[in-house]
């Protein structure tokens, strides 16, 4: 936090699983671009059990590390949003693919637009050759969207997007359990679910992550199916809730 002994506006949280190749990146950008833009922030690192220097870094750039112990992306930025103190919270990975710089555009616009969950949408940004996989890009997160979009009646468009902004005070009440990737689509079902205003706006680019040839966390398959079930499964929970 910026401004010693008051609640920041914005807070930014960054999952992390030893990502020391890209962090201090992301978070240097992240300070740079909240300082000059003149918003009060503070930097949360949700760390998932790293054994890297990760948490070193987090600390000498500033950060406050929330630790995780619980495995799973869904369960570090769960853990590390409700650590945070901003009106607002804002998340996106560490692996440096994200325009971090691009959250102050975000902040101003659902301020502006006055939505609780603003998503950055890749799939209509510029985006770096092989920054995401073939099958991804035109199977797996159109087809999930659509479905989302067709059950919930949510204008969902890239539901695997990890770029996302919105009022801390409307979280808590999302209720979500998932504690892996499909933790993504969990959060978009639930905000349909609870009548939360959504809005996506076109990410200003997408790169290919930073870690230096690293297998990324995602498994491809493993992953698709799960946020299939829950998507699913909270359709027929809803439909179940409406008929009591």
């Amino acid at each position: 936090m910026n401004k010693e002994n008051s609640a920041p506006e914005l807070s930014i949280v960054f999952p992390c699983l030893n990502e020391e190749a890209s962090l201090a990146r992301c978070l240097s950008a992240a300070r740079r671009t909240c300082q000059q833009a003149g918003v009060s922030f503070e930097l949360v690192v949700a760390d998932n059990g790293s054994t890297d220097n990760s948490i070193e870094i987090a600390r000498a750039e500033g950060a406050r590390v929330v630790p995780v112990k619980q495995k799973g992306y869904g369960s570090a930025l769960h853990h590390g949003i409700l650590a945070a103190q901003g009106t607002y919270v804002a998340f996106c990975d560490a692996d440096g693919s994200y325009p971090v710089e691009f959250f102050t555009e975000m902040w101003k616009q659902i301020k502006c637009d006055q939505v609780d969950l603003l998503l950055a949408n890749r799939l209509i940004a510029p985006m770096e050759k092989d920054a995401m996989p073939f099958l991804n890009r035109y199977a797996g997160t159109p087809v999930l969207s659509a479905l989302i979009r067709w059950l919930f009646s949510f204008p969902v468009y890239d539901c695997n997007s990890g770029m996302r902004i919105m009022r801390r005070d409307k979280y808590e009440a999302l209720g979500l359990k998932h504690t892996g990737m499909a933790y993504a689509s969990e959060m978009l079902c639930a905000s349909a679910i609870k009548g939360l205003s959504y809005k996506e706006c076109p990410m200003s680019h997408f790169s290919k992550d930073s870690r230096g040839g690293r297998p990324p966390h995602l498994n491809r398959w493993r992953d698709g199916w799960a946020h299939l079930c829950v998507i699913i499964k909270m359709f027929w929970e809803s439909k179940k809730e409406g008929k009591k």
